[in-house]
């Protein structure tokens, strides 16, 4: 056999293995492209959410006005947060339920990180939270909430909890609107998990509104789980407010009304 014929053999033999072991090394290529972006993505959250949050923390002590931090958060910490995690677009609905002039709860899905800054985008008036307290000692951020008036919640304390909740109350009559939660973690999947009590009685007892909204795919930019991002586009979609029965409805009854009405704005949209 001659020389030459030996040599294309071989190679025949071997391109199997040669293929696979490129495809690996395409793979670990395209995994560490992915780990570098998600790297500069993390330090640019981070450096931006300092920023935006010392400098509206300045500014209020300056002017005395508990306003302007949430003001900022809405129109250029948010924006900053979707640009760097690498949101391509939001596309918006049912912005024209709202009345600027009164308060309401706004209760949401929760898929991800990246649902707050969507929502606060999103939505036309300042938000206030029910955080939990946990972010009490994170830095910034908790220094944040506390300077902007917001409610920290102590889920392990039923007692506390409650106390939160009649803070909220408090916040709402005073004209302010309050952004909550009601799965109380964030979903693997997109899925809409079982709610907790908590905004529904609230809602029950101060005879205050509810605004649904569907937050969707920001678990496809940032999952619950990991810090790997994937540019993505993202849906807001608000419902109708939904009010509180004069003869004080139960909440189950609430809870699940409000949950049917934001699985349908997410199932419509899919």
């Amino acid at each position: 056999m001659k020389q030459s014929h030996i040599v294309l053999w071989k190679v025949f033999i071997c391109l199997p293995f040669l293929l696979v072991n490129y495809q690996k090394t395409a793979n670990f290529a395209a995994d560490s492209q992915y780990f570098m972006i998600s790297i500069f993505r993390i330090i640019f959250l981070l450096l931006w959410s300092a920023l935006m949050i010392t400098s509206s923390l300045i500014l209020m002590i300056l002017t005395f006005n508990r306003k302007i931090p949430v003001i900022m958060a809405r129109t250029m910490w948010s924006p900053g947060i979707l640009w760097g995690a690498g949101v391509r677009n939001i596309k918006m609905g049912g912005l024209e339920n709202i009345d600027k002039d009164k308060s309401y709860i706004f209760v949401s899905n929760h898929q991800s990180h990246l649902d707050i800054p969507s929502i606060i985008r999103s939505v036309p008036v300042n938000l206030y939270f029910i955080a939990k307290k946990e972010l009490k000692w994170v830095p910034f951020l908790g220094q944040y909430v506390w300077a902007t008036g917001m409610i920290f919640i102590d889920r392990s304390n039923r007692k506390k909890a409650i106390q939160s909740l009649d803070q909220a109350g408090k916040l709402i009559k005073k004209g302010k609107s309050v952004l909550a939660f009601p799965e109380g973690t964030r979903s693997l999947d997109g899925a809409l998990q079982r709610f907790k009590k908590g905004p529904f009685m609230l809602s029950i007892q101060h005879d205050i509104e509810i605004i649904p909204i569907a937050v969707e795919d920001t678990y496809k930019v940032l999952p619950s789980k990991g810090w790997r991002f994937t540019p993505h586009n993202v849906k807001v979609t608000l419902g109708k407010p939904i009010k509180p029965t004069k003869d004080k409805q139960n909440v189950t009854e609430l809870m699940n009304k409000v949950s049917l009405e934001i699985g349908e704005m997410m199932g419509s949209a899919s």
